[in-house]
């Protein structure tokens, strides 16, 4: 016989956890829902480096997101550590430093209880449960490497990733270049003792010979703790480096970098494929009810790979989206409506930075340098909160020519 749930949520990172939790909350036990992943304990590993921005800036990010400081709260056992400053390395040296409050987060630990959450309002989660093939409103699951068993949904959610197989089955996925993809590789490493090391600021690296394409980061975690790690698009490396390679160099090579972790040893280590285009112009197929959130609809802030907060977001719009459909009261394509109407303004935003940052550089520290030797305090602290700084957008239509000249 077979099962047959309401709603069935593919993938529980932020994104899948995120929308299973409201959904309980809204709907309580009246609707069957059913999550599953692949993992055995999912959310762990941490595949990210767990930086929020404070509910205050998120709030200036995204101004169409309701009552965005109580939203985007956590409590204060989910914070790691609270951040107040950026700052900008870069390929010689310099550094721009802007104010900007967030904290890093225990992101499993957050993760986890909003499943144990789910799962105390009525959800049903499978772990070890891989989904293997895909029928109109039918997915066939694998538990543990069972024989697969088809479950039947009204609903179902794609929350499964970067590399997403439900917006594949479904044709919801768009053929994209892998110049829109940053590959990732973080080390978490403790034993941090150096005067240099201030857990009150996240600190990003631009060069070629660490993160072409993208960039490499420190974000303070608790104690001596941090994750350490790069990200690059392969079009960048020109052949030259893998994220390996290039995560030890920034660890053993970098000037800074490798003197402020002189005495620090690696706890565990995690790689990952973040989506950095735009998001995917369909999110919702209303033939087989399927709808896709977090990084399976690239839902990330591209300028910067984040995607806790808009899963968050994506999460909560999904989950009233699909308790109104099944209740009569509204449209799965209400969902896709409403998540484009409190974060496309951002998403864009942050999708021109990427693409001017592209054109500035072309890959090659001696522009980076160039421009960021221009760049001041108040022009970083525009970027961080996606928008291109005034100075930047004047110059624009000459930067082909600057590059020529700087060649």
């Amino acid at each position: 016989m077979i099962m047959k749930v309401d709603v069935l949520v593919v993938g529980l990172g932020p994104a899948g956890a995120s929308t299973l939790k409201n959904l309980t909350k809204i709907a309580g036990k009246d609707l069957s829902i059913l999550g599953i992943d692949k993992r055995e304990r999912p959310g762990f590993p941490v595949q990210c480096g767990e930086f929020m921005p404070s509910p205050e800036e998120m709030a200036i990010l995204t101004p169409d997101v309701p009552d965005a400081l109580n939203f985007y709260t956590f409590e204060s056992k989910y914070i790691s550590s609270r951040t107040n400053r950026i700052s900008f390395h870069s390929p010689m040296g310099k550094i721009i430093q802007t104010p900007f409050e967030g904290y890093t987060l225990h992101r499993g630990a957050w993760n986890e209880d909003l499943l144990i959450s789910a799962e105390k309002a009525g959800a049903q989660i499978w772990r070890s449960a891989r989904a293997v093939n895909k029928v109109k409103n039918s997915v066939w699951i694998s538990r543990e490497g069972s024989t697969p068993e088809p479950i039947k949904a009204q609903v179902i959610v794609g929350a499964d990733g970067a590399r997403s197989r439900i917006a594949r089955w479904t044709g919801l996925s768009e053929k994209r270049n892998t110049e829109h993809f940053v590959y990732a590789k973080q080390h978490v490493m403790t034993n941090i003792d150096s005067p240099d090391y201030d857990p009150t600021d996240i600190q990003m690296f631009f060069g070629e010979n660490y993160a072409p394409g993208a960039y490499a980061w420190v974000i303070p975690k608790n104690g001596n703790t941090a994750n350490v790690g790069v990200g690059l698009r392969t079009p960048m490396t020109k052949g030259k480096i893998t994220v390996s390679k290039a995560l030890e160099n920034f660890t053993s090579e970098h000037p800074f970098v490798s003197e402020l972790l002189q005495s620090a040893t690696i706890d565990s280590t995690i790689g990952g494929l973040v989506p950095v285009g735009l998001p995917l112009k369909k999110t919702v197929d209303e033939q087989s009810n399927t709808l896709l959130v977090g990084d399976s609809a690239c839902q990330v802030v591209s300028s910067v790979g984040g995607g806790i907060p808009t899963s968050m977001v994506a999460g909560s719009i999904v989950a009233e989206s699909i308790h109104n459909y099944l209740t009569g009261n509204g449209s799965l394509l209400d969902y896709q409506t409403k998540w484009k109407e409190q974060m496309m303004t951002m998403f864009t935003r942050a999708y021109k930075l990427r693409r001017l940052f592209d054109k500035i550089s072309s890959g090659r520290d001696s522009q980076v340098q160039w421009y960021l030797n221009r760049l001041k305090s108040s022009d970083v602290n525009a970027v961080v909160h996606c928008r291109v700084p005034l100075k930047v957008t004047l110059a624009f239509p000459f930067i082909k020519y600057l590059n020529a000249f700087l060649n």
